[in-house]
C-alpha cells in the first residue's frame, strides 16, 4: 500500500457511500414520505434523470480541475474575493452536514437504546472520535472506511432479504392520488440528497488518479439505490401512511426482523451501520472545513478542527425539539442546501470554461 496521503478510487466510493449513505437512509426517507407519500419511490427514480446533466457538469469541472486543490484552483482562476463567496457557503453546507447528523444521532441514540444517557455525552463520545479521525487524515478515513463499508453492506442485504415475507410491495401502487405537486415536491427532497456529490469534487485532490465520467454516474446511481432500497421496503412493511409518522423508517425495518421462532430483536446491528456512516460523515466534514479554511500549519488545523467539532457539541446542548428540527430541515437545510450547491456548480462551470490568462496559465505550472 503507498504512503502518500492519498487515496484509491475504491476507497474515495467507499468514503462517499457511507458519507452520503446515512443521510439518505435517515434524513431525506422521512422527509419524503411526509411530503410525496406513496408517490415518494417515483421521485427518486425521476430525480436521477434531471440530476444526470448535475452530475455531467460536475465531471467538467473535475477535469478542469485537473487535480488540484478546488481552493487553490479557484484563488488562482478568480482571486480572493471571488473565491471566498464561493467557498463560504460550501463551508457552510459542510458544516451544516455535520452538526445534522449528528443532532439526528444523538436522537437516534436516545429514543432506541440510551434513553437515560445525557445527549451531550453521546455527542461527546462520537465527535471525540470524528475529531482524532479528521486529524489523522484522509487515508485513516479511506481505510477505516474499507473496512466498515462491507460490514454496512452486508447488514443491508441480510435486512433487505430477510424481511421479504413480511413485504407487500402492492402498497406502492396505485400512485398520483394527490395530483402531480407531492412528486415534485419530492424530487426537492431527493435532489437535496444527491447534490452531496458535489463532495467528489472537494475530494478529489486526495485520490491518486483522476475520476472518470463512470465514477460519478456510479455514484449517481448508489445514491439513488441507498434511497430507493430502504423507502420502498418501509412502504411496503408499514404501508405510505404509517411509515410516514415513524421518525426513522428505514431502521424501524430492524424491528419485523426474525430468524425463525427463536431469533429476534435484531434491530442491534442497525447501531453498527447508523454509527459507521455517522462517523466517516462528520469527520469528513472537518477534514474539509480545516482545508478550506485555509490554515497553513497543522498544529493550526488540529486546532480549527477541535473548535469546530466544540461548537457543534454546543449547538446541540441548544434548548429545540426534534418537531423543530424537522422543520428547519424541511423548510430551511434542504432547500437551501439544494440552491446553493446548484448555483455554486453552474458558477464554477461558468470559470472552468473561461479562458485563463497568461499568468493563470504560468500559476498552474510547476
Amino acid at each position: 500500500m503507498k504512503v502518500d496521503g492519498k487515496i484509491g478510487i475504491g476507497q474515495a466510493i467507499m468514503v462517499m457511500m457511507l458519507t452520503i449513505g446515512i443521510t439518505n437512509h435517515v434524513t431525506v426517507i422521512p422527509l419524503l414520505l411526509s411530503k410525496a407519500g406513496r408517490d415518494a419511490w417515483l421521485s427518486v427514480l425521476l430525480a436521477g434523470i434531471p440530476f444526470s446533466l448535475w452530475v455531467y457538469l460536475l465531471f467538467v469541472i473535475n477535469r478542469r480541475i485537473k487535480q488540484q486543490a478546488l481552493y487553490e484552483w479557484l484563488q488562482q482562476r478568480t482571486g480572493n474575493i471571488v473565491s471566498h463567496l464561493l467557498l463560504t457557503p460550501i463551508m457552510i453546507c459542510l458544516y451544516l452536514m455535520a452538526l445534522t447528523n449528528l443532532i439526528d444521532t444523538q436522537t437516534w441514540t436516545t429514543v432506541n437504546y440510551l434513553p437515560r444517557t445525557p445527549e451531550w455525552v453521546t455527542a461527546f463520545a462520537l465527535m471525540g472520535l470524528c475529531v482524532l479521525a479528521a486529524i489523522g487524515g484522509m487515508t485513516s478515513v479511506g481505510i477505516t472506511a474499507g473496512i466498515l463499508l462491507p460490514v454496512v453492506v452486508l447488514l443491508g442485504f441480510f435486512i433487505a432479504f430477510g424481511n421479504i415475507p413480511k413485504k407487500d410491495y402492492s402498497l406502492l401502487l396505485p400512485l398520483f392520488q394527490n395530483g402531480i405537486r407531492p412528486l415534485l415536491l419530492g424530487m426537492l427532497y431527493v435532489g437535496g440528497g444527491i447534490t452531496e456529490l458535489f463532495l467528489l469534487l472537494l475530494l478529489q485532490h486526495h485520490v491518486r488518479k483522476p475520476l472518470r465520467l463512470v465514477h460519478y454516474f456510479v455514484m449517481l446511481g448508489i445514491t439513488l439505490l441507498l434511497t430507493l432500497s430502504p423507502l420502498t421496503g418501509a412502504i411496503a412493511e408499514f404501508g405510505p401512511v404509517e411509515s410516514a409518522r415513524q421518525r426513522f423508517p428505514a431502521f424501524e425495518q430492524w424491528r419485523l426482523l426474525t430468524i425463525g421462532k427463536d431469533i429476534e430483536n435484531m434491530e442491534f446491528f442497525s447501531i453498527f451501520q447508523w454509527l459507521s456512516g455517522a462517523f466517516i460523515r462528520i469527520t469528513i466534514c472537518l477534514l474539509l472545513l480545516g482545508e478550506l479554511l485555509t490554515i497553513q500549519t497543522r498544529k493550526q488545523r488540529k486546532y480549527t478542527i477541535l473548535f469546530l467539532g466544540g461548537s457543534m457539541i454546543a449547538f446541540t446542548s441548544l434548548p429545540f425539539s426534534d418537531m423543530q428540527f424537522i422543520s428547519f430541515l424541511t423548510h430551511v437545510y434542504y432547500p437551501l442546501y439544494f440552491v446553493i450547491m446548484i448555483i455554486v456548480t453552474l458558477a464554477l462551470i461558468l470559470i472552468s470554461l473561461r479562458k485563463p490568462s497568461k499568468q493563470e496559465g504560468i500559476g498552474h505550472d510547476p
